[in-house]
């Protein structure tokens, strides 16, 4: 299968111009309570009201305001909520705080590769006492990492390059 690498740069300006201004919200924590609870608790809505008004028990309310704090609310649950308090769910896809956009997250998966490649590479040289210098490596991946780019190979996304980061 082809890569159209025109389109796909091109796409990634796309979503990187439409995420720009969620960026700043990604340090931003959840409120310990859950957003549900926080924003009905700010318009003074108590957890009866907010059932009558989705149509359900009220005890539904406070199940779905404890499934939002343990990560495991749908977001067809968030957007029914939200409409019934008269808000809407937005949601968005943004970069991990240590990266600055999404071709950042390419350099480096990229760069993983490159680095795996070139270590087995300068591993067997060294087996043949042909090993390069440590300077010659970094050039050779970088340089690596730049052509697995610029093609837009996909194995640079392998689950064996998994890049740790929190």
């Amino acid at each position: 299968m082809t890569i159209n690498k025109k389109k796909l740069k091109s796409q990634r300006l796309i979503i990187e111009k439409k995420i720009s201004p969620w960026k700043k919200l990604r340090t931003d924590k959840r409120p310990p309570s859950g957003w549900l609870k926080a924003v009905r608790g700010a318009l003074g809505m108590n957890t009866r009201q907010l059932a009558k008004r989705c149509g359900v028990h009220h005890s539904s309310i406070l199940r779905i305001e404890k499934s939002e704090v343990q990560d495991k609310i749908s977001i067809e649950s968030l957007k029914k909520i939200a409409s019934a308090m008269n808000c809407q769910l937005v949601y968005a896809i943004v970069p991990k705080v240590q990266y600055k956009n999404l071709e950042e997250i390419i350099d480096k998966q990229a760069t993983l590769l490159a680095h795996k490649l070139i270590k087995k590479v300068n591993h067997t040289m060294q087996l043949e006492a042909q090993g390069t210098s440590s300077k010659e490596i970094q050039y050779q991946t970088k340089k690596l990492a730049n052509e697995l780019k610029d093609k837009m190979n996909s194995r640079i996304w392998e689950k064996s390059l998994k890049y740790k980061n929190k």
